[in-house]
């Protein structure tokens, strides 16, 4: 019995087990006994392993509020973009209306000249330059306007 302590180890998948000598290889039968514990935990297991009606409809009731919430939410979404280009649209349609308004006040500011105002007021309306001494100055009272009751007089005291 003189082995070499090589030969009584050798290597079975990833363990290494030692050769148990001729005597101990005989196997006995292990019989376990289940304990009353062992029991109840076997049963505890099982039921919580399973899913019972309330737990499946609280999934089903979270898994339906989270749908819906896509669904608003890609729909605001689309709202969102539709806006957004029909704000482009009409900033467009304001800039060229701007645009066109700007040419005809420039239309306008240069179709009559000082000239021509002077003839046409002095020629058809009759109008005339005031001389010295038709122009009245007041001082103003404290306000922001002037309330006129009364004719302007023709001389001041």
């Amino acid at each position: 019995m003189a082995r070499r302590a090589r030969d009584m180890y050798y290597i079975d998948g990833s363990t290494v087990r030692r050769i148990a000598p001729e005597r101990e290889r005989i196997e006995r039968p292990v019989r376990r006994r289940k304990s009353k514990t062992y029991k109840r935990a076997a049963a505890k297991a099982e039921g919580s392993l399973g899913f019972d009606f309330s737990y499946m409809l609280v999934l089903s009731v979270m898994l339906i509020i989270m749908i819906v919430s896509c669904v608003v939410m890609l729909s605001v979404q689309g709202n969102v973009e539709s806006k957004e280009k029909n704000i482009e649209s009409l900033q467009r349609e304001l800039e060229s209306v701007q645009a066109d308004n700007d040419a005809y006040e420039d239309s306008l500011n240069n179709m009559y000249s000082l000239d021509d105002i002077y003839t046409i007021a002095t020629g058809e309306l009759g109008m005339v330059y005031s001389q010295n001494g038709q122009i009245i100055k007041y001082d103003k009272e404290e306000g922001d306007y002037v309330k006129q009751y009364t004719d302007v007089p023709k001389t001041v005291d």
